[in-house]
């Protein structure tokens, strides 16, 4: 494999060369095309050669995730975008053949296709070591989070960035270096701005299930009647509503199956009487512990969450109604990072 000059994400290096390596086939790495906001650009030295602008998704732990992923963040323009993470198991490579996305990960494994050149790689086994900035953790979620719900945070101290997001000074700091490391933010005469909102929120989205939200959870719960939640006085302070209901309410779109509740101090015992709650792990209801100081959006009534968290709930869910609606709200709320 040849590099260029430029220093691409070293996720993208390891990939190619872990591809070179099973394929046989050259790539060479370089920069992406200016303003058009992706990570670099790979060139496999085909006949004739191949070119693919990259979309950086550090894991995908499941089909679902890629997916909503194809869904929501145009990985399906298969001509010009190629899905670069850390694995690729049989099941997700067979997957992106199906939903005709390319993509290579650190262990060689790939589906590339162009015109009639296919390269199908599969089975190898997980690259035991990674080395690249440690970005996804729970606590950077938390960070990444707030600044993609308050994107003016940018402007403000890394200790006001620590204190909205619930995290250590020290933690908002790495987090906040990493992302500049990574060119996911740069620096301005007046402060930090995101070089693309749009890619960071896919990383974010797609990883939000498995490293955040699993820690959230404070319990499940069943309703017998389906619009219980529609009379509960709203409390924004107290808890606000996320998923389904939400989106419900932001688009008049869904008829919600399942009901999320983010909370502030523990499940309401108001909403458990009033709506007639029992517990069930497998209930229509669930409790979430809201990942920081809920807050009123402009615009929005006062009972819902964030739309970030609202979107990553619609897909996180898998459902394609709920891609649907949650590219609804992405357009409506969150396609300009307001």
């Amino acid at each position: 494999m040849r590099a260029s000059a430029a220093t691409p994400d070293p996720l993208v290096t390891s990939a190619t060369q872990a591809f070179s390596l099973s394929a046989g086939v050259a790539t060479s790495v370089m920069p992406a095309p200016p303003g058009n906001g992706y990570d670099s650009t790979v060139e496999f030295e085909l006949n004739p050669p191949m070119r693919r602008v990259t979309v950086v998704v550090p894991s995908i732990d499941r089909q679902e995730r890629l997916s909503a992923l194809a869904a929501t963040g145009g990985l399906h323009d298969a001509g010009r975008i190629l899905l670069v993470t850390s694995y690729l198991s049989p099941a997700l490579v067979n997957a992106c053949r199906s939903l005709g996305v390319n993509a290579i990960d650190e262990a060689g494994n790939a589906f590339v296709k162009d015109g009639n050149t296919l390269i199908l790689i599969s089975g190898r086994p997980r690259a035991s070591a990674l080395r690249r900035p440690s970005l996804w953790s729970r606590r950077s979620l938390q960070v990444i989070l707030a600044l993609l719900v308050r994107p003016a945070l940018l402007q403000e101290s890394r200790r006001a960035i620590a204190t909205f997001a619930g995290v250590s000074t020290g933690t908002a700091h790495s987090t906040v270096q990493t992302l500049l490391q990574r060119k996911d933010l740069i620096e301005r005469g007046d402060g930090l701005v995101f070089t693309n909102f749009d890619r960071l929120l896919d990383e974010w989205v797609t990883l939000y299930p498995s490293l955040l939200r699993e820690s959230l959870k404070l319990g499940r719960y069943r309703a017998t009647e389906p619009n219980w939640w529609t009379d509960m006085p709203a409390q924004s302070d107290q808890w606000m509503l996320g998923g389904e209901p939400a989106a419900a309410l932001m688009t008049n779109y869904l008829k919600p199956a399942i009901v999320t509740v983010y909370c502030t101090n523990g499940i309401p015992t108001q909403m458990i009487s009033r709506g007639r709650l029992r517990p069930d792990p497998t209930g229509n209801v669930e409790f979430l512990k809201a990942p920081f100081e809920l807050d009123r959006t402009p615009g929005l009534v006062d009972n819902v969450v964030y739309p970030v968290l609202v979107y990553a709930d619609l897909v996180a869910s898998g459902d394609s109604r709920n891609l649907e609606t949650a590219q609804l709200i992405r357009d409506q709320y969150i396609q300009h990072g307001n």
